[in-house]
């Protein structure tokens, strides 16, 4: 009898997750907001540091279940951007590799990176890349990361 409540509590936050999260839309789910992404440039590659807030059904999902079933919204997340890797996730963030993301301009010399728009798939209250140099620029409320060049 214990067995069977047990199984069935489960089945219900299950399926109360799974219809939470509908059908595959430029949008995050619901269940997971963000609050803020830190974009580092390494050379043509980017680190990514998203925090994020779980939905009370989540943060049970991922206590029963582990933050791996986070991967694919967090992935989805990034769809615009041509060579990701999720390098981890947990409750309340997580770190995503996005490599040749900036590129070289012959024409303007081989120390300057340029970095074209890409969709970040929500609307994201804090943006801040920070650069090569160490200088930080931060955006708010914004969808898409900026046009920006650099040097390396």
């Amino acid at each position: 009898m214990n067995n069977r409540i047990i199984l069935l509590i489960t089945g219900l936050l299950l399926s109360s997750i799974f219809m939470t999260v509908g059908t595959a839309s430029a949008e995050p789910p619901r269940y997971l907001e963000v609050k803020s992404i830190k974009m580092t440039f390494e050379g043509q590659d980017a680190t990514l540091n998203i925090k994020y807030e779980l939905d009370t059904i989540a943060q049970v999902y991922v206590f029963l279940l582990g933050t791996r079933s986070l991967e694919p919204a967090i992935d989805d997340m990034f769809d615009d951007f041509d060579n990701i890797q999720v390098l981890s996730v947990r409750e309340d963030n997580a770190v995503v590799k996005v490599m040749n993301v900036s590129y070289h301009d012959t024409e303007q010399g081989e120390n300057i990176l340029f970095h074209d728009s890409h969709n970040l798939g929500t609307n994201v209250p804090t943006f801040t890349i920070v650069f090569p140099s160490g200088t930080e620029r931060t955006f708010s409320d914004i969808s898409t990361t900026p046009n920006t060049f650099f040097e390396v």
